[in-house]
């Protein structure tokens, strides 16, 4: 046997022991942990929450892990909230962060604790500690939020300009960590209600393209918003392109697409633009196919086929118009225009009469048959 060969047996018979004796050999948490935890959850769970308090603190005293030890003092905090027990649930929270500064619960109790001191002590206090645990966790699941309360705060306090100040006061402390991408989209916001729009369309753009996909968690959103404040500017054009350089990422996938929330909005509000502020019928029924085309799972595919067979009726394309309308009724009959469809082509067949037995076919609602001649939605 040559030495790789014997190597690489070797690694593998050390693989196949770790497998067999990983259970018997993983660190024991201690039967006294684990039934104080046990008779915890049960008070917790029946409402006796001091009960639970007191438990949690024996499991915390009795735990060989210091993550076991911090879950339970975590527990223990919020039995006491539920108890109503503020000062105890306070002192619950910072033990855990005196016995684990840096433990695995440590950043949790922060963001807690300041949760407790704002609802139940000192708001001021409170804000500047919910301030000073977002900066040292941005990356944590609570930070983004935490930074959208304290904008919030601010702009309760001196509108959207001081928000705005105070953003750009702290923001710039989150610079290159989880939270750069956030402070550039609310900064652009906050411009945009300080009466800033061209401002804000610049940040928009740039807190967007400073962060492409996928590593921006809001670069759709800054992108959507631009295209609407470009459109709102009276620029059209500009906005179907913040729009198409959005849609750019989109990922082909085996069965359909890597969809994201805003991508058919972002596809429909194309259509409209060029539908509604360049006057370009042709460009509009092109968008709105592809709604129902490429974005086989959106809600909006029926409303897209049935906007696209208006423009076709109100353009006096009647087999166009027939066609689309008979597309809803084929491959969407649960759609609430799939009931409309004789009212676009009248030489369509009836509809079914009933949905199900027993039941009478349901007419087009009335509200679509007034927007027929005279609205342009969707």
């Amino acid at each position: 046997m040559s030495r790789r060969a014997a190597r690489a047996s070797a690694a593998a018979l050390a693989l196949a022991i770790a497998a067999l004796l990983g259970p018997a050999c993983a660190p024991a948490r201690g039967d006294a942990y684990l039934a104080a935890m046990a008779a915890g959850q049960r008070a917790y769970h029946a409402g006796r929450y001091r009960e639970a308090a007191r438990s949690f603190d024996g499991a915390a005293a009795r735990a060989l892990l210091v993550k076991d030890r911090d879950e339970a003092r975590l527990l223990q905090a919020r039995a006491f909230e539920r108890a109503e027990a503020w000062p105890e649930a306070r002192a619950a929270y910072e033990r855990l962060l005196a016995d684990s500064p840096d433990g695995p619960r440590s950043a949790r109790a922060e963001f807690e604790l300041a949760d407790l001191e704002i609802a139940h002590g000192d708001a001021d206090t409170g804000h500047a500690k919910l301030l000073a645990a977002t900066r040292r966790h941005p990356s944590h699941g609570l930070a983004r939020n935490a930074l959208k309360r304290l904008i919030r705060r601010e702009e309760e306090r001196a509108g959207a300009g001081g928000a705005l100040a105070w953003l750009r006061r702290y923001g710039p402390a989150f610079r290159g960590t989880a939270l750069d991408q956030d402070v550039a989209y609310h900064t652009a916001l906050l411009l945009e209600r300080s009466g800033d729009r061209e401002g804000a369309l610049r940040a928009l753009v740039a807190a967007a393209r400073a962060h492409p996909y996928p590593a921006g968690n809001l670069t759709d959103d800054a992108l959507f918003r631009a295209a609407e404040l470009a459109a709102a500017l009276g620029r059209p054009t500009e906005a179907i392109g913040y729009l198409r350089e959005m849609l750019a990422a989109r990922e082909s996938a085996v069965t359909g697409s890597y969809d994201r929330g805003r991508f058919d909005d972002a596809q429909l509000m194309i259509a409209r633009l060029y539908r509604d502020a360049l006057g370009d019928r042709a460009a509009a029924r092109r968008e709105l196919r592809k709604l129902y085309t490429d974005h086989p799972a959106s809600i909006l595919r029926d409303d897209a086929l049935w906007a696209e067979a208006k423009l076709w009726r109100e353009d006096g394309r009647t087999e166009e118009a027939c066609a689309t309308a008979a597309l809803i009724t084929r491959e969407l009959p649960d759609s609430r225009y799939a009931r409309c469809a004789r009212a676009i082509c009248p030489s369509l067949p009836e509809p079914p009469s009933a949905e199900k037995p027993g039941e009478e076919q349901r007419p087009c609602a009335d509200y679509i048959l007034r927007e027929l001649d005279g609205g342009k939605d969707p």
